[in-house]
């Protein structure tokens, strides 16, 4: 009979030859693994890119309805404040409040020559990030 010290050399053998070379295939696997999804992250960059570059026809339409919105023309300062209230986002209204009063009064310019509501708030946000 054989004694068990050669089995256990040879199963030591064995799993040494197998840990050796398992992990070169496992490698290849990840990176194989990898460029799948650099390759996924690609796409998906490229649908982002098509999709704010073309936007939905119902998201134009949306835009033009927000910019005939308008605030009733020759309105005195008292009741252009309580309209912006009324017709602006809140938080543009409160860009507004805090904004000097010669910038307040240049806004109130504006709404005498442009009084759509999206052009004086895209005034308002411009002057509230100190850009005239």
């Amino acid at each position: 009979m054989s004694s068990p010290v050669p089995i256990r050399k040879l199963s030591l053998a064995a799993w040494l030859i197998a840990t050796a070379t398992l992990p070169a295939p496992l490698l290849a696997a990840d990176d194989y693994y990898l460029r799948e999804i650099e390759e996924d992250a690609k796409h998906q960059a490229a649908v982002l890119i098509t999709v704010q570059t073309h936007p939905a026809p119902f998201a134009s339409a949306a835009a033009n309805a927000e910019s005939e919105r308008l605030l009733a023309p020759g309105l005195d300062r008292a009741a252009f404040d309580n309209a912006l209230r009324e017709g602006l986002p809140k938080e543009d209204y409160a860009a507004f409040q805090r904004l000097s009063n010669g910038d307040q009064q240049r806004i109130y310019t504006l709404y005498q020559s442009d009084n759509r509501i999206v052009s004086i708030g895209e005034q308002i946000n411009r002057l509230a990030a100190g850009k005239p």
